[in-house]
Parts: structure tokens; C-alpha cells; sequence
């Protein structure tokens, strides 16, 4: 299962770094010698990129075994391994014995959200009560 990204938050990653691209070739054009110049283009190349790697991959995966945040190095966990979900305003913590997972809310589309709340509560009764 994946759990997408909010479309306005991909949308407006692709503008950003359109923008800083823009704003790159036309400081460019002004001042060629300048390297800051260039570099708003590098960023702006840089941004577009992650927001097409959002676009592709999505904020996570579900799989049978695992649990996936697609970042640049993308983060997983055994779902065999979860020992606590802790529930916040905007965001989750998935823990495990060793380490953990923060999955922020207004990241996810609606359906989606939806989606992961039902998987999650399906999840709880598989943690020991004593750990909740």
C-alpha cells in the first residue's frame, strides 16, 4: 500500500525550484562571473529533482514485512519489530526496540491518511497492551 503526498505539497516543490531556476538564468544573464548565479540554478535542479523523486516513490510504503519512508535514504521497519505507535496532533512515532519513525500528518493526502489510520489501528493489537 502507498501512502501518497499531498499534491499541493509536490505541486509546490515543482514550483520553488522552477522559480529558483528561473531566478538563476536571469541572475546568469545579468552577471555571468557571478557563481552565486549559478548556484540558485543548482538548487532550483536540486528541488525540482526531489520533488519528482516524491512524485514517484511517494511519502511510504506498506509491505507485508515492512514499513518504508521514502526520503534520500529511504528508512524501513519490520512491522514485526514495532513495540509502540504514539499519536500526536500532527504527526505519528512508530518505535521499535532500537530506533524510530516520525511520519508528519500534513505530508499525507486525505485518502491516505485515512488509509494509514485504519492500518495503524489494525497494528495496535499486535503491540503488548503494557507498551501502549
Amino acid at each position: 500500500m502507498k501512502i501518497r503526498y499531498c499534491k499541493s505539497v509536490i505541486r509546490n516543490n515543482y514550483g520553488y525550484g522552477l522559480t529558483m531556476i528561473g531566478l538563476g538564468f536571469f541572475a546568469v544573464y545579468i552577471n555571468s562571473s557571478s557563481v552565486f548565479s549559478y548556484l540558485w540554478i543548482f538548487l532550483g535542479i536540486l528541488q525540482a529533482g526531489t520533488s519528482y523523486y516524491r512524485q514517484k516513490y511517494q511519502y511510504l510504503t506498506i509491505r507485508e514485512d515492512r514499513l518504508i519512508r521514502h526520503t534520500i535514504i529511504p528508512k524501513s521497519i519490520a512491522l514485526s519489530d514495532i513495540k509502540r505507535v504514539r499519536r500526536y496532533m500532527d504527526s505519528y512515532k512508530i518505535e521499535t526496540h532500537n530506533e524510530s519513525m516520525r511520519i508528519e500528518k500534513h505530508f499525507i493526502e486525505t485518502e491516505s491518511l485515512q488509509k494509514l489510520n485504519l492500518f495503524l489501528k489494525d497494528l495496535n493489537p499486535k503491540v503488548s497492551p503494557h507498551l501502549r
